[in-house]
Order: C-alpha cells, then sequence, then structure tokens
C-alpha cells in the first residue's frame, strides 16, 4: 500500500510539473506573439539603381518614380475595397550620376489607413515621360504591392508585413534603370607612292533619332588636326569635318537607337575604300574607317647604275664613227 502511495505521489508531481511547464511555455508564447508584432507603419520604400550599360558615358539626369495601377484589391480580411495609395516620392538623378555598378535611391510611397484587417494588394507601375529620355532603359513589367493588417492591442495596427514582388512573383525590393550609350569614331588612312598624307579630306557626317524622344541638346566632336571642325553636332543635324592621314574624329555618349551617315566628298585621284558608313549605335564604340589610295608609275629617268655601260656604249660609237669618217676621207684622197 506504502508502495502505491508513493508510485500515485511521483505521478502527481510529474503532472503537476508538465501542468507549471506548459503554463510558462504558454505565457512564453504569447509574450513573444505580442513583441513581434510589428508597431504600424506610414510608409514603405523601393530601391532605384541606377546603371551604366558602358563606362566613359554619361547618364542624362532622370527622376524614376511610381504610381498605383487601378484600384487595390482585398483578399483575407472583409474590406469592401482597399483604399488608394498616398504620395508617392521619386528617385531623382543628376547628370552623370549613374555609374557602371549603380548608383542607388529611394522611392518613398505613404501607406493609407485601413479600417479592417486583410491582405491588401496593389500594383505599381514606372511612371514613363510622354518624351522618354534617349538611351534610358524604363522598366515597363508591373510591380505588386503587398500589405497585411492585422489586430493589434491599440486597434487595427497597420503593417505585419510589406514587400514588393517583380514580374515573375519573386519577393524584391530593388528594381533597375539602365543608360545606354556609345561612341562613333571616324578613321582616315591614306596609302600609296602618290598619296599625300597632310592633305584634309572632306567628309559630311549626319545623325537622326527618333521624334518621340529626348536628346541632349548637342553632343561634343573631339579629336582631327583641322582648325575649322565643328566642336559639337545635334541629332537631326549634318556637319562637315576634315581629316587627313593617321586622324580620327570621336562623337562620343550618343544614346543607343541614334542612327548615323558618314559621307566623304569623292577625289578622283584616290581610289576609296570604307567600313561602316552608316548604322544604328548599338554597342560602346563603332568605327566608321575610310582608306584613300593612290597610286602610280613614277619616272625615274637614267638609271645612275648603267652610266659606265652607257659611257663605254657611246665612246665605241663615237670612235666607230670617227674611224669610218677618216677612211672615207682617205679614199677621196
Amino acid at each position: 500500500m506504502k508502495k502505491m502511495r508513493k508510485i500515485m505521489g511521483c505521478i502527481t508531481a510529474a503532472v503537476m510539473a508538465l501542468a507549471l511547464s506548459l503554463s510558462v511555455n504558454v505565457q512564453a508564447a504569447e509574450k513573444t506573439l505580442t513583441e513581434t508584432v510589428p508597431s504600424d507603419e506610414s510608409e514603405v520604400t523601393v530601391t532605384k539603381v541606377y546603371k551604366l550599360r558602358n563606362g566613359d558615358t554619361v547618364s542624362p539626369e532622370e527622376i524614376f518614380t511610381l504610381v498605383q495601377e487601378g484600384d487595390g484589391t482585398v483578399t483575407d480580411g472583409e474590406a469592401a475595397s482597399a483604399p488608394h495609395l498616398g504620395t508617392v516620392t521619386g528617385a531623382s538623378y543628376t547628370l552623370g550620376n549613374a555609374t557602371k555598378d549603380g548608383v542607388e535611391k529611394t522611392i518613398t510611397i505613404m501607406l493609407p489607413e485601413y479600417e479592417r484587417v486583410g491582405v491588401y494588394e496593389y500594383t505599381l507601375k514606372e511612371v514613363i515621360p510622354d518624351r522618354p529620355t534617349a538611351g534610358v532603359i524604363y522598366r515597363s513589367a508591373a510591380i505588386r504591392l503587398v500589405v497585411t493588417v492585422v489586430q493589434g492591442e491599440n486597434g487595427k495596427l497597420r503593417i505585419a508585413a510589406v514587400h514588393t514582388e517583380d514580374e515573375n512573383g519573386d519577393k524584391n525590393d530593388s528594381f533597375e534603370n539602365i543608360y545606354e550609350a556609345g561612341k562613333l569614331n571616324i578613321t582616315k588612312t591614306v596609302k600609296g607612292n602618290l598619296a599625300d598624307p597632310d592633305r584634309y579630306f572632306e567628309f559630311k557626317v549626319k545623325l537622326t533619332g527618333d521624334s518621340k524622344k529626348l536628346y541632349k541638346e548637342s553632343y561634343n566632336i573631339t579629336g582631327g588636326s583641322y582648325a575649322q571642325n565643328p566642336d559639337t553636332i545635334s541629332v537631326g543635324e549634318e556637319k562637315t569635318v576634315h581629316l587627313k592621314h593617321g586622324e580620327t574624329i570621336t562623337i562620343p555618349d550618343l544614346p543607343y537607337g541614334v542612327s548615323y551617315t558618314v559621307t566623304e566628298i569623292a577625289d578622283s585621284k584616290y581610289t576609296t575604300t570604307s567600313e561602316n558608313t552608316s548604322g544604328t549605335i548599338s554597342s560602346a564604340e563603332i568605327t566608321a574607317s575610310f582608306t584613300n589610295t593612290r597610286t602610280g608609275t613614277i619616272d625615274m629617268g637614267v638609271n645612275l647604275d648603267n652610266i659606265p655601260y652607257v659611257l663605254a656604249f657611246t665612246v665605241v660609237v663615237l670612235a666607230a664613227g670617227a674611224a669610218l669618217f677618216f677612211r672615207k676621207n682617205r679614199k677621196q684622197d
């Protein structure tokens, strides 16, 4: 009997210990849940990264921003509709601000007041200007914003979770914009035994673009030694430049999509071969090359190496002529 009492006592103690342990764990869990409920949020940020496709280019100034597209939707909640998002601030970049690795700035989206718990989903699109900047790649795919509202101790807390998703449904809070530009080189080579390496050859250079896009007022022209070469050229404009043997003219920082035509004014004394005289800027560097060749047979006169033989032959001829002359005179005598 005593043995049975001891067993019952052990069982009772174990049950009480287990109950106490469960109570402590529940209290700890409740405390943890309370502590992890986030405080009310008023905004969400999206990171913009402005990059250069190619180094040695200068990005134009730009403001990237987002706008809500259509109405938001409500899931896992009883709200009839989703309140519209608040003010959205843009990410502003100055001239030359972008780098090859990218420069990060933030877009801030103000969140509205929510009246009921639930999951609210919004579609964001990047604002593309009426005249997009030439060379800038804007984001056409939508960004999905998800806001989860939960019940808190002091009413309805705004945010339990906020995240953005890309077009593949992957969580992502960083989105890129890229500036694409390259340079156009124009080179001159002169060859041949009758060619003049110091002579300047004339070229017509024309740039054309898309009238729906925005371009810089002008683009620099560098290189060449001709004093009257222009310093700049604009899209839609034709300029005259001059080059001589071994020289190169460069027009840097031309946005992708700009078309060019380079025409050399013909000279009948030279044979001209050329490459890439027209095309569209689509890489870091494009070279339009021109080679002018002028050759001919040059009258070198008497070959000095043969003078001794010529003199010897002349002496023989003169001697023979003199002998014939004297012989003829003897016969007459």
